[in-house]
């Protein structure tokens, strides 16, 4: 028998989630004990075997469920923490504290069920993870979404990790900022962090900062320059838009990360060079690659691990119980408002209707743009209640307006698998019977065979034959 422990502040979710657990299919039996306080959910750790704790984060106590975490590691019980917060940090020391794994609330059943059984199973099979040696800085990523949650648990994947990684996304989604928190989680963190925009350099400049140059080089090299590359050597080197880099200067960035050195622009001497390297792009690599425009060879080098940061129009959950989308608009909008709290000591409240305005909008520029939209209506409303009067016209207008909004009362699709897509497959037309209806159809408007032959893009020979095949025609011109 697995014996399970479900904490929640709430009675309702605990009775909801012991239900969940009892519809799961496995050999032994689940017994399911509940606590709807920390302190009750200690004493029955203490006191008695579990082997696998389901817990809120959030219990609305003096105790969280990382203090449970906690107690449970040591006793050898799995644990799996579920996440209604709106930040990185607790997620990311959950999973490096040693939780089996977390998840978003409003959870997806199905899901919940299959990762609860693999922890069982991992439990029964003796395969205990180890308690990981160190804890996140804490970061500004703002996201409780289903989306947001995979990237943190890549993130806390890559502790200590010397792999490249690739951080794709549209512009303004905060590529930086995961960088930021990858490196952070690392034991490169009292090492430099240094970040370039390639976009930003021409090329020769770009060579001039990433690998120095000897003196005389160019015009303008009075001097010689140590280049990033050594000034991050232990750290880790941030290459933002790589994208925009040019043939020859992707040449020279792939050698360096194959032989671990880099060479003056100008120079001949080799200098060796210790860095993890982070990219990042707001274009599609891959496809520059098929169109001849990024080096096949650096895309791979450099997406050994790749990160796809989701819009903001695309971070939400379904709440099936309540029938409404959940979306991480509401966090990231709190969030940039107690920034504005901070840095200019006024309160601010958004009335109901700005709110719905804001929401309803689909942010093309991402969490940036957010962000100086919340600055542009604190410094209109200075402390005042935040009306739609103060928001920026796009958004009153309606510019953009998402159509997926939050307030939108109907599931999205789920994606289905190819297998359920064609279980009708039977009942559907062969391109054969298809292309006979079409036929028909034209028949009763135009029953010359040479007209029809045109219409159809044939020659009358091949028609002749096609209507023969068919059983619609005799071969002969009407």
């Amino acid at each position: 028998m697995f014996r399970v422990l479900v904490v929640d502040d709430s009675s309702d979710t605990c009775d909801l989630l012991e239900l969940l657990l009892r519809q799961i299919d496995m050999v032994k039996k689940i017994e399911v004990a509940k606590a709807t306080q920390p302190e009750e959910a200690i004493e029955l750790l203490e006191r008695e075997p579990f082997d696998l704790m389901l817990s809120d984060i959030n219990l609305e106590a003096g105790q969280d469920g990382l203090d449970l975490l906690r107690v449970a590691k040591p006793l050898g019980v799995e644990t799996i923490l579920l996440t209604g917060f709106g930040t990185v940090e607790k997620a990311l020391e959950a999973v490096r504290i040693g939780a089996f794994d977390f998840v978003s609330k409003p959870w997806n059943n199905e899901e919940l069920k299959s990762l609860v059984k693999r922890a069982l199973l991992r439990r029964e099979n003796d395969e205990i993870g180890k308690s990981p040696k160190s804890r996140i800085t804490p970061s500004v990523m703002i996201g409780a979404s289903p989306q947001m949650t995979e990237v943190y648990k890549t993130i806390a994947s890559l502790q200590d990790s010397k792999s490249t990684v690739l951080i794709v996304g549209e512009s303004g989604t905060g590529k930086e900022l995961v960088a930021r928190a990858i490196y952070q989680s690392g034991n490169r963190k009292d090492r430099p962090f240094v970040t370039v925009n390639c976009g930003s350099l021409t090329e020769t400049l770009l060579e001039s900062e990433l690998f120095g140059h000897v003196k005389g080089a160019f015009t303008g090299a009075l001097n010689e320059k140590k280049g990033l590359f050594e000034e991050a050597h232990g750290g880790t080197i941030f290459l933002d838009e790589i994208g925009e880099t040019s043939p020859s200067f992707q040449v020279r960035l792939l050698r360096t990360l194959q032989e671990g050195e880099v060479r003056k622009v100008g120079g001949n001497k080799a200098v060796f060079v210790d860095v993890r390297v982070i990219a990042a792009s707001n274009k599609d690599l891959f496809q520059l690659v098929k169109e001849g425009k990024f080096r096949e060879d650096l895309y791979y080098r450099l997406s050994v691990v790749e990160i796809k940061i989701p819009p903001v129009r695309e971070r939400y959950s379904w709440d099936e119980r309540a029938n409404k989308k959940i979306s991480d608009l509401p966090l990231l909008i709190e969030h940039f408002l107690e920034e504005a709290r901070c840095r200019n000591g006024q309160e601010y409240h958004i009335r109901a209707d700005a709110m719905e305005l804001l929401t309803k909008y689909s942010w093309p520029g991402n969490v940036r743009e957010i962000a100086n939209a919340l600055e542009h209506v604190t410094q209109l409303s200075r402390g005042r209640q935040i009306t739609p009067e103060y928001l920026p016209e796009k958004i009153k207008s309606g510019y953009g307006e998402d159509n997926n909004d939050t307030n939108n009362t109907q599931a999205p699709r789920a994606q289905t698998p190819l297998l359920e897509l064609i279980r009708d497959w039977d009942r559907l037309p062969t391109l054969d019977e298809l292309e006979r209806r079409y036929i028909q159809v034209l028949q009763k408007h135009e029953p010359r065979k040479g007209k029809l032959a045109e219409i159809l893009g044939k020659d009358r020979t091949t028609l002749y034959r096609k209507l023969r095949d068919l059983g619609l025609g005799d071969g002969e011109e009407s």
